[in-house]
């Protein structure tokens, strides 16, 4: 099934995805936003931002992904959408010309690449997966993130700069390592079109930045049911934003945090099982390999040997995050490894779950994306 197409539900499962929306997401979403209203209240933190967690909270703990899938625009619509309102909005014709819809399909029938930025003059690429769990499909704050982030950056430097934003198959009916596969297909798309691995940044948000890390696992140690890519030379960098790496729960982030963010406890456990989910393909797994789903449970010394495939990882956090310690944590373990790689670690005390793309949500440049923003410019 390709993954702009939205998934047919039995009548059965319209009246129960009819009766979640009349009166258990209203519910639920009104004690959301109370319990995170208080606390960004009492805290001197964004009222806004907060309640972009509070809905997006909802959407995760009430919506399997089926069921998501269906409501909520698929991510060739969501970026339709978005190029359609910015192009209308942006007045400068140079920067038009970098707003043009081009969506070009991967060879597996399934997923496609989502140009933001003229991919014919680019001189550097960033290739970005975007988050969801691996179940919400991307919103069109993840396109004026990337847009913010890397391609303005990118004109602010005069180096053209073009996001590969890969829509990928989503969870439950596709399973790991689906998306993995998806987004090696679309590494070797860019290094095929010609671009060195030198002029690529790899990166992503949550779930995003979990498939970046895979990524980085299978250019240094292939998995067995994904097309091996064999670099001339390392990646210029990646970025991990607000990223899900484990599912070992146990770190004080998780406990102190658990209430009053975007994901909880609960929902990370739903989403884990969710990528394991059998559906879309048959099960040929044979020795383990789901675990590269969760980096930090897979056992192995890959680890030791990124700076092989990439020069530099940078790192965002909030420190309100139940991820922070988990991003903090992959900061630490690179850099204790001696694997050469220059790693950065940026944690903003008054953000919960990815910021930067929340920022993007409200159309803001905000305190997430300045940052982000100095530190591309420093691999451009």
């Amino acid at each position: 099934m390709d993954a702009s197409v939205k998934p047919r539900l039995s009548i059965g499962e319209k009246i129960q995805l009819m009766g979640i929306l009349l009166f258990v997401s209203p519910y639920s979403l009104m004690l959301d936003l109370t319990r995170l209203l208080l606390y960004a209240f009492q805290n001197g933190l964004s009222l806004r931002y907060y309640a972009g967690c509070a809905l997006f909270r909802t959407l995760f703990s009430t919506l399997e992904g089926r069921f998501a899938q269906t409501i909520l625009p698929s991510t060739e619509e969501a970026y339709r959408a978005w190029i359609r309102q910015k192009e209308r909005l942006t007045k400068d014709p140079l920067l038009k010309e970098r707003l043009r819809c081009d969506i070009q399909p991967l060879d597996d029938g399934h997923s496609s690449i989502l140009w933001v930025g003229n991919r014919h003059k680019a001189r550097k690429i960033v290739l970005y997966l975007h988050g969801g769990g691996f179940r919400l499909p991307s919103v069109a704050g993840h396109f004026e993130c990337v847009w913010n982030s890397y391609v303005l950056s990118g004109v602010e430097l005069e180096t053209e700069v073009a996001v590969a934003f890969l829509q990928y198959s989503l969870a439950p009916t596709w399973r790991a390592p689906v998306q993995l596969r998806q987004a090696a297909a679309a590494l070797s798309e860019l290094i095929n079109a010609g671009f060195s691995a030198k002029d690529i940044v790899v990166g992503g948000d949550s779930a995003g930045g979990n498939l970046t890390v895979q990524l980085l696992h299978h250019l240094v140690e292939p998995h067995a049911e994904v097309p091996r890519i064999a670099l001339q030379e390392p990646l210029s960098a990646a970025f991990l934003i607000s990223p899900w790496l484990g599912k070992d729960t146990s770190a004080a982030s998780f406990q102190e945090n658990d209430r009053y963010d975007m994901v909880s406890v609960a929902v990370l456990r739903s989403l884990d099982s969710d990528i394991r989910a059998r559906g879309g393909e048959t099960d040929t797994n044979t020795d383990g390999q789901d675990s590269w789903a969760e980096p930090f449970e897979y056992k192995g010394q890959w680890l030791n040997e990124l700076g092989s495939v990439v020069r530099k990882i940078h790192i965002t956090v909030g420190d309100r995050e139940i991820l922070a310690d988990q991003g903090k944590l992959m900061a630490k373990t690179v850099t204790a490894s001696n694997t050469g790689v220059e790693v950065t670690l940026e944690s903003n005390p008054k953000a919960a779950h990815d910021f930067l793309v929340v920022e993007g949500f409200f159309g803001n440049i905000g305190e997430d994306t300045i940052r982000m923003k100095q530190w591309f410019k420093t691999v451009l």
